[in-house]
Order: C-alpha cells, then structure tokens, then sequence
C-alpha cells in the first residue's frame, strides 16, 4: 500500500495553506484538508487528480480556509462524485448553507461534521482522526478539560451575554443543537441527491429547477430557533411538499443568526496499523491447520487451535507496528500559543515512543508566530524523528504558483511589456532562516534559533511519503519560474517561435513609428485591467471572473508592502480606492472572490470612517453577505448595497441616494441595468461618464436587444464571446453567444472598441471572427490598457494567431483527459 501527505497549496498570492492526503489502496481514497481560493487550479495545474475526494476537513471557517469549499463542491457535483463529507469547527454548517442562493446541486448529497457538536473524532479504512480544538488567548481561560486522558476532549465555552446560571447554559446549548439541526435540513435541500436517486431526472430539467433558487424572493424575517424548533412549522420541512416549494419556502428567510467563533482545529490522525507479515510455518507449530484459521490470525484475531490452545496474531505476525501519525496545525496568531501548549491531546505525541512519535507535523502559521519562543520550545518538544514542514507566508518563497499563465504572459510581453505584465514573484523567502551566498539582501536573513532538527518550508507538491517508508520527497516540486536565470525553460521556449517574435517586433516599430491616435477622445486615459478571462471554472491558461481575484491582483501589482514605482498604481492604492463592484448574476465563477476583496478593502479603510464601497448584484447577493458576516467580519456595515432592478430603465427613481451618491464616486453622468438572456437575475451594465465616455459590460448571455439599446455608441463594449462559432447548440443550451454573435451585438450597437472575454477553451485558442472595422480585440488574464490604446489590439490579433495556432505548445499540452475529476 503507498500512501502519502502532500502539499497543495502554499501561503502565497494565489494559494493558502491546504494539503492532500494519499491512500492508493484497493479502494483509493483522497482527503482535503482546507480548500482556500486557487484550490482547484492548483490541481489542475499539477494534474492531481480528484475522483476518489469525499472527505474535506477544515481548520478554521473563515474564507481564507475555505474560499475555494464552494467551486470544489460545484466541480464535485457535475463531475458525477455522490457523496462529500465536510468536517470542521462551529458554524462550518452556516457557512455552507448561506451560498444556498447560487450552490445547489441535485446530484450530490453533502454532510457537515461540526466539532464538537457532532463528536471529535472520524474514522474510515483509512484515517482515524482525532480533533482538537485550540481558541486565543482571551478565551483561553475558559476551556475546561476532562481529567479522564482517556477521553480529553476540550469542551469551549464561548463568552456569553446572559448570566451564567445553569439554566441560561442549557437554554444556549438547546437553541445552538436547534439551529445546527435546521441549517444541516436546510443543507440536504442544496445538496439532495440522496432524495432523488432512481428519478431519471433529465440534464436539462434539472437544471431549470437548480436555477430557479435564482428567483426566490428574500424574506426580511429571520428565523428564531427555540427549544421547540425541531416541531416548529417554520422550520420543519415537509417532506410531502415539492422540492421546489420546499426550498422557497426555507431558502427565503434569513437563516438563524451564528455567533462568531474563533476556534482553531488541530488534527492528529493516524493512518492503518500495519499487521506485519504471517508465519505459516510458526502458526504449523502451534497446530493450526491452513485455512481460515489464518485469514483470521492476519486480521488481527485470536483463534482456538485443534488442541484447544488459544492463538494470538502475535505469535504468527513478525513486524507488526502501528499506523503513520501525522499532525497538521493551524496557529493564526501568537493568541493561540498557550492553548496549543496546554492541550493534553497533543502532548502525548511529543515523545520518541515508536507508537505515539508523529512522522510529520505540519505548522500552518501566521506572521509572528515562529519567532515566539513558547512555539519554538513546543515544536522541540517532539522526537528527534519527527519532520517538521512550515507554511508561513514570510519564509516561504512567493513563486509563482500557476506556471502555465507565466509562461503564456511571458510570450504575451513580447507584443508590448505595459499591456502583458510579467506576473510578481519571489522566488527568495520575505526572511530567510540561514544565512549563506545566496543571501546577497542581508535585510533577509532571520535566524531562527532552536528549530527542530527536521524542518522544511512548504512547496507546491511537497509529498512525504507515510508508506512503504517514510520519507521527504521533494522530486514532484514545479520548477521555478525564473526571468533572472538566461537557461530558464521559460525564456528557451520564447527562442524558437520566430514568426510570433517578427510579428511582434514589425507591431512595436510600427506603434512607434507612426502617432498616437488623438488623446483628447473622452476616457482616453481611462485604464481597462482584465483579471480573469475563462468562463465557468479555472483553467491553466485563464482564471474564471470570480474566485482568485486578490492574488490576481497581488500578481498585477505585488504585495501590499510593495512602494509605487515608475509612477504604477501599488496593490493598497488599487483595493483601498475601490469604489464600485459590479456582479451580474449569481453563478458562482463570478463572484466567489468578492469576499477577500471586501476584507481587504475593510482592513485598509480601517482609519477612513468617510470611506464608501457600493456593491451592485443581484438582490439575493445581499443575504449572503449578511448571513456571512455573522461568522466572520469584513465591514458589511460600512457598504452600501444596490439591487440591480434599482437602476433597470424602468425602475430608476431620481431620489436614490445611494445611486446618486454612487455616481458621485465614480464621477458618472448615467447607470443603467438591464437584463440580459442567461440565468434567473441576470444582468448586464452601462456606465456613462461625465467626460463624455461610455463603457457597457454585457455579463452572460445570448445576444441582447436590450443591451444593444443602452450601449448604443459606447466607447467601449467589454462582451462575452463563451464558445467557438461550431459550438452554437452549445451556446443555445447554456445560454452564451459564440463569437460571431458577439460580433454582431458589437456591430448592431456601434461600439467603438469592443473587448471579447469569458473563453470556455481550456487553453487561449484564438477564436475565429471577422472584424471588417477593426475594433476588436482579446482579452487574456493581467492585460492591461488605456483606451487611447485600444487601437493595438486588433492588430495584436494576427501574432496572436501565430502564437495560438492549433500546434502550439499550449494545445499540445492540454488535453480533454486534463480535468481535476478523472482517474489516471
């Protein structure tokens, strides 16, 4: 049997911290611990594969953590995987069932383990793991545990407001039991394979009925749970009732209000013991005859021999030991370190015993928590043995994770390097632990004393092999992506694509030979930065519009720590200025990086009370941002929300304030929204500006009419152009135009420009079009451009067709099997 441990994701910009356990046995199996934004790209990127995924454990519910938990769950679903099972700390169940707006899946059933309401440890074939939870210092006081080592579970009790009599205790703990009960029912109608098996249900039907949640009309009254609730007629679901009316009747009302939590889980976990190797010929000494009497002995069972002696199977077993143990850690903050100190479940495992000594202990850290010394002093505790991997955004390198669009961006730079960024990175630590010639920053160096012997910092793909023989592999790491190195793969594989290089240089001579178009057409300084580009889920080459926005971002300018250079825009300028975000439906690919940016544009406004976010979506966007803040803040308070049928033609009432003050932020003469042709609330959008330019986003959707009429003459139309013009049944079931109908919206509104984005193609094949006028281009992920520049893109296209042609490097290397879900 080989199983192994393996790193996923890193503390960089594109990744958290997350990691990917291994059991290739008869029945492979594979278990996720945390799911952060970038998740599923990262597998993809490295081709490891999910099909065998069913168990997601989580250290903490916060998004940082679990980001990526919604797309992951989506990609499970259509990729034909029953059955998941999420595990984790309090209100891992809220967290979930607040995306019952835009998750929901027919063909999946899906089951929360909440520690410690639903007990603290799991156990399969596989793993048996055993959770501990660890809060902040300011709650430490409050755990209490059980002088029982057999059980020592921690038992937290969070601060309450009323008394702390008995009764009041058993009251909050009745209501919380209720409230879990009702949210996980709740679940099963998001989730509800298991009450649909053996329907026959059609694709297509299904799918109108998972969007009708689409249309559902939010309820202002939120459900109180009491102690009668599990008999309560608001909160008991009626089986009898249609799944439709099931869930408008419970998807309508704001779910019970969570308490925050605080909690970090820790995990041991314990992989199969190993029975050692049978002895026929010492259990033929002992009078067994051959048969099932072995097959007993090797499965760990005592058996009465002929005589009436009683045989153990250690008598006929030779190497017997037991299970790998592995322990993964998620300390946030200096706040958690007397917890973890004190814990008795961790403590048994700092020891050199062969039975209890941990192979591995992964350390997920936050900033300052390596330089404490109590950390340190604990980590030494364990034996000499153990191997020690830190994930920590200061030591670990910031690489780049996503090689594939490095290198296409990289291609890309030779057209113009200020429209095709090269990526940030870092392949040197922000602090290094040793200092030696690699070191010329001296400003690096951070000893730290006292460290484990055994230590390493993560990297994508990290494995430590747990059996046949422990191990730290570090054969399967990427190579880095490196400009500085003249013998890199990246620069070798630019070198022999000529007709792209010629093409690209006769474009720059020309750009620079021949004038500048007039810069006094309006909004010619107005710059256009596209970050995600796909459509549906991420690919290699492009992210999708919605998950991993911020590490785009982060890729675009670099970190926050970063100082303005050459007069760019920095990352803080960029997330603190925002004023406006835009959503025009509920799918999730474009809208699940929305919380990271918010949390960041909180952080950063922290000091500016004056300062104003608008969010403008559809109307249910805003029961989930509510009902998530209840878990984790991120300055729901201080935004100001607008329902896109607020500013529909026909809707638009003069004295919205926030409408107006909205258009005071962004300086706009006019914001109108439309509806366009895809899903439930969808929507499209036309920005008109005091200065006289007109930018129109058409969302998805087949071609519009009433798009074309709001975006008559816009300066620039940034529209979907999904699928290839072959694919038109494909566009007609899924409700996206094929880019010759893009075309056709661009010309039939007399765009000026016309911008074509949401590419279904796994790699940046060029689509085939015709653009008699010349205002067309191709956006590509991190491009970036004033519209006083638009006139080099179209002329881009011809290298473009070059570079992308149907041999090249980027469509050799893709390939249909290429997907997340499918066995080797």
């Amino acid at each position: 049997m080989k199983s192994y441990i393996q790193i996923l994701g890193c503390a960089t910009p594109d990744t958290t911290p997350s990691v990917i356990v291994h059991f290739d046995t008869r029945a492979p199996q594979r278990y996720l611990f945390n799911c952060g934004e970038g998740t599923q790209r990262v597998c993809l990127e490295n081709k490891v594969r999910l099909p065998k995924l069913q168990n997601i454990f989580t250290t903490r519910v916060v998004w940082e953590t679990l980001g990526g938990l919604p797309g992951m769950l989506l990609s499970m679903a259509d990729a034909g995987i029953p059955n998941a099972r999420i595990l984790g700390g309090e209100n891992l169940t809220h967290f979930l069932v607040a995306t019952r707006s835009f998750i929901v899946r027919s063909t999946m059933s899906v089951e929360t383990l909440e520690f410690p309401e639903d007990g603290m440890e799991f156990k399969d074939d596989n793993l048996a793991i055993k959770a501990v939870l660890l809060c902040p210092e300011s709650l430490h006081q409050s755990i209490k545990y059980d002088n029982d080592s057999s059980s020592s579970t921690a038992e937290i009790s969070l601060p309450q407001k009323r008394s702390h009599d008995s009764a009041s205790l058993e009251h909050s703990e009745q209501q919380k039991s209720s409230s879990l009960e009702y949210k996980k029912k709740v679940l099963s109608l998001m989730f509800n394979q298991s009450q649909r098996q053996n329907t026959g249900q059609q694709p297509k039907k299904r799918r109108r009925e998972e969007e009708a949640v689409f249309e559902i009309p939010s309820k202002e009254e939120t459900i109180t749970i009491g102690e009668t609730a599990a008999t309560s007629s608001s909160t008991n679901i009626n089986s009898e009732k249609s799944l439709s009316d099931q869930r408008r009747e419970l998807f309508s009302q704001r779910l019970p209000k969570a308490r925050k939590s605080s909690t970090s889980v820790a995990y041991i976990c314990k992989g199969p013991d190993y029975k050692g190797k049978f002895n026929p010929q010492a259990a033929k000494a002992l009078g067994l005859p051959p048969g099932p009497l072995y097959a007993r002995l090797v499965n760990g069972t005592s058996v009465t021999a002929p005589d009436g002696s009683i045989v153990h199977p250690h008598q006929v077993l030779s190497g017997a030991r037991g299970g790998f143990i592995f322990i993964i850690v998620d300390i946030p903050s200096v706040d958690y370190i007397p917890s973890l100190i004190a814990n008795r479940d961790l403590s048994p495992h700092q020891t050199s015993e062969e039975e209890m000594e941990p192979g591995v202990v992964i350390h997920m850290l936050g900033n300052g928590v390596l330089e404490d010394e109590r950390y340190r002093t604990w980590m030494k505790k364990f034996g000499e043995n153990t191997q020690h991997i830190i994930a920590n955004e200061e030591y670990c390198p910031q690489r780049l994770i996503f090689n594939y669009a490095g290198k296409s961006q990289y291609k890309l730079s030779k057209l113009d390097p200020t429209h095709f960024r090269i990526p940030f990175y870092s392949n040197e630590p922000l602090k290094d632990f040793k200092e030696d010639d690699r070191n010329v920053d001296k400003r690096r160096f951070h000893p730290v004393p006292d460290l484990p012997q055994k230590f390493a910092t993560s990297a994508p793909l990290l494995v430590y092999d747990m059996e046949p023989k422990p191990k730290l592999d570090a054969t399967q790491i990427p190579p880095l992506f490196d400009l500085q190195d003249p013998q890199s793969p990246v620069i070798k594989s630019v070198n022999y694509l000529r007709e792209y290089l010629a093409i690209a240089q006769q474009l720059r001579e020309e750009f620079d030979t021949n004038k500048m178009p007039p810069t006094n057409i309006p909004g010619h300084d107005v710059t256009v930065t596209t970050l995600g580009t796909g459509s549906s889920a991420p690919s290699k080459y492009r992210n999708d519009v919605g998950e991993g926005t911020y590490g785009t971002l982060i890729r675009l300018f670099g970190p926050l720590s970063r100082k303005s250079y050459d007069g760019m825009m920095t990352l803080e300028e960029c997330i603190k200025g925002l004023k406006c975000i835009f959503i025009s439906h509920l799918h999730a690919d474009h809208h699940l990086g929305t919380m990271r940016i918010l949390t960041k544009w909180n952080e950063l406004n922290k000091g500016n009370p004056d300062s104003r976010l608008s969010i403008v979506a559809p109307g249910r966007l805003l029961k989930w941002l509510d009902e998530y803040n209840d878990i984790e803040y991120f300055g729901f308070p201080r935004m100001q929300f607008i329902d896109n049928r607020e500013i529909l033609p026909n809707r638009r009432s003069y004295n919205n304030k926030k409408v107006e003050n909205l258009k005071t932020d962004l300086g706009l003469k006019d914001i109108t929204s439309v509806e366009v042709i895809h899903c439930p609330s969808a929507y499209g959008i036309s920005l008109q500006h005091l200065n006289g330019w007109k930018l129109v986003y058409s969302g998805d959707t087949r071609p519009c009419d009433n798009l074309i009429r709001v975006g008559k003459n816009a300066t620039l139309l940034i529209h979907e152009a999904t699928f290839e013009n072959d694919l038109i049944e494909d566009a007609l079931g899924k409700r996206h135009c094929t880019t010759s109908e893009a075309v056709k919206v661009s010309e039939r509104m007399n765009a000026q420009s016309t911008l074509f984005t949401h590419f279904s193609q796994r790699y940046p094949k060029v689509p085939v079009f015709t653009d008699a006028h010349n205002r067309i281009g191709i956006s590509f992920d991190l491009m970036q451009f004033r519209l006083g520049e638009f006139y080099k893109l179209p002329k881009y296209v011809k290298a473009l067709k070059v570079l992308y042609g149907e041999e090249c490097e980027e469509a050799r290397e893709d390939s249909a099997e290429d997907m997340l879900f499918v066995s080797k």
